[in-house]
């Protein structure tokens, strides 16, 4: 059975992309082909925010449109730690008896950080409070509080700083910084709350034991998306 998948990277940083294939590839199935999507440069170059959000939602969907990627892929990857609208936005192009699966890196992460752990937190980028995150979580939980999510802690962390090989110390030093004050918080599992952050588990792990904390888990939720996703298609039958 072969399998055409697409990675979506719903902003237009470029280097995002390349840090997606760069930490997907080793984890690809040789019967799977993935492709990588850039939003153009009509997008932003970040999701911040609400409004960041559904305007790279509506750029991407326009140009996917044109692309005829809905005929060609097997399945679909948007890869943003926010439960983002390009993610409805192809379920309903696809609509509800598709075999195309259309699942978002957000979910997965959860998804995994639920099964293998006790209580989970996220390591995201920017500054300050993300209620659109917290609120996210337990539109997903279901229910309004739940003593197994501990929190988002932001980073300071720029998203396009995350590939900037000029950043690097200063990535490297917030990731752990910030990866410590999840665990403090009393999360057993952090989820890296953003595609650029694939492949940094090791970071991450340093900084909590940098801090004298007991080891945790740590969750690439686009690694977790790619292997739910080909589960995912492999159940819908095979392809020539």
């Amino acid at each position: 059975m072969s399998m055409r998948l697409l990675i979506i990277n719903p902003n237009s940083t470029t280097a995002i992309t390349d840090g997606l294939r760069e930490a997907l590839e080793p984890y690809r199935p040789a019967h799977v082909q993935l492709n990588y999507f850039t939003a153009s440069s009509r997008a932003p170059t970040g999701i911040r925010d609400f409004r960041t959000g559904v305007m790279t939602a509506s750029v991407c969907f326009e140009e996917l449109v044109a692309s005829g990627a809905f005929e060609w892929y097997d399945g679909f990857l948007v890869c943003c730690f926010t439960d983002h609208p390009l993610q409805h936005m192809i379920r309903e192009e696809l609509g509800p008896t598709t075999d195309k699966p259309c699942i978002g890196m957000f979910e997965a992460g959860l998804s995994k950080g639920l099964i293998v752990s006790r209580k989970i937190g996220v390591l995201s980028t920017g500054s300050g409070p993300k209620p659109l995150l917290s609120k996210g979580v337990m539109n997903f939980l279901g229910a309004a509080s739940s003593d197994r999510w501990v929190g988002g802690v932001t980073s300071g962390i720029a998203i396009e700083e995350l590939r900037e090989p000029g950043a690097r110390d200063k990535v490297e030093r917030l990731m752990k910084e910030t990866a410590a004050k999840v665990a403090a918080l009393g999360a057993d599992c952090i989820i890296m709350g953003c595609a650029g952050m694939a492949g940094m588990e090791s970071l991450v792990q340093a900084g909590v034991r940098e801090a004298g904390l007991p080891d945790v888990r740590v969750v690439d939720a686009a690694l977790a998306g790619l292997v739910m996703l080909v589960g995912m298609v492999e159940t819908d039958g095979p392809r020539s």
